[in-house]
């Protein structure tokens, strides 16, 4: 579909650490990394295990997925709800260790990946984000322009992810769906890859013009719920409209703002009135983020200071390691506005 599936890796001691290393490798393998630059990945696998077996409290979770595209890679998040870190930039420097070694491990994770970020908070816990790709020389354009990071995890025990997202880009606006087959399992990924193979032939005058399309597409399948998003450039608007338990809010450093969503299942049951919704959009500032009902809603993105400042993913990994379900496949789309380095 979109991007490969996060695949979760539990780390909760030692006795773990082997399979995991192995298990991880396996995946850098598949997608090319051999040699020196094999090597290098193993590095960086050792060190982001070695740290949560020392320093997290009963470990913690590694989220691996695969990139491809114009270049291909793997992507590791480790999260843990350890004691944190007071100051996380004081623990890239080399030798400083709050455990009497080398102290170069996390220098080393951030020298050897092509995207690299961290988050912390004393009591709460560390994310770590790590982009490493095939080619080591490899990095994004330094332009302005929007981006879009997407975590998703199947649930717990499944093979597939009734998950998918995608976007198409235009001279004049962005269009953006978030899909969530009803259930999970096979049936739920059968009905959400039909809504994500037919958004791009649908009708693009307005989201509203997209659902209805969408709910003759998905008459034959299990259905889904399901929201459209509109970015025009031209306007600074966002346009959006959605069926089902979508969440979606529009956040800054200084708002956030919840987006409405109509009851009902893409595919079955739509209501008779649906309409499109209008947002001012201040691209320099504004965040779009949406999430599957694998996560609760009832979060606040001011309980994470500056986290806006770090990379989408790094803010996809906390919302996910505090508000996940656990009972259901789990997306957390966030769209914005970067310069990239």
């Amino acid at each position: 579909m979109a991007e490969s599936v996060h695949i979760k890796f539990y780390l909760p001691d030692r006795t773990y650490q082997a399979i995991v290393r192995a298990d991880i490798r396996k995946i850098a393998e598949s997608v090319g990394f051999t040699g020196h630059r094999l090597g290098e990945v193993e590095i960086i696998i050792a060190e982001i295990t070695s740290n949560l077996i020392k320093h997290a409290h009963k470990g913690g979770t590694l989220l691996v997925r695969k990139i491809g595209g114009e270049q291909t890679g793997i992507e590791i998040i480790s999260i843990d709800n350890g004691p944190g870190m007071r100051v996380a930039s004081k623990m890239m420097e080399d030798g400083h260790s709050t455990k009497k070694t080398l102290g170069q491990g996390l220098g080393a994770i951030r020298r050897l990946s092509g995207e690299f970020d961290i988050y912390s908070m004393t009591g709460w816990g560390t994310i770590l984000f790590s982009r490493i790709y095939v080619n080591k020389t490899y990095r994004t354009k330094e332009e302005k322009t929007f981006t879009v990071n997407v975590l998703t995890v199947a649930k717990d025990g499944e093979s597939f992810c009734g998950d998918s997202w995608r976007s198409v880009y235009t001279d004049k606006r962005i269009r953006l769906v978030l899909i969530d087959g009803l259930g999970h399992g096979l049936p739920a990924y059968a009905a959400a890859k039909e809504a994500y193979e037919m958004f791009a032939l649908a009708p693009e005058n307005t989201p509203v013009d997209q659902i209805r399309s969408l709910n003759n597409d998905l008459k034959k399948t299990r259905g889904a719920v399901i929201t459209v998003v509109y970015l025009d450039f031209l306007n600074k608007q966002i346009i959006y409209s959605g069926i089902g338990n979508i969440a979606m809010k529009v956040v800054s450093p200084m708002r956030t703002q919840g987006c409405f969503s109509y009851n009902g299942i893409v595919g079955h049951i739509m209501p008779a009135v649906l309409n499109n919704h209008v947002l001012q959009w201040d691209e320099k500032n504004d965040v779009i983020i949406m999430h599957s009902d694998g996560l609760t809603a009832r979060w606040d993105i001011q309980k994470y200071p500056a986290i806006l400042q770090h990379h989408s993913m790094v803010v996809c990994a906390a919302l996910y390691k505090d508000h996940n379900r656990g009972t259901d496949d789990s997306t957390i789309l966030i769209g914005r506005y970067i310069k990239k380095a």
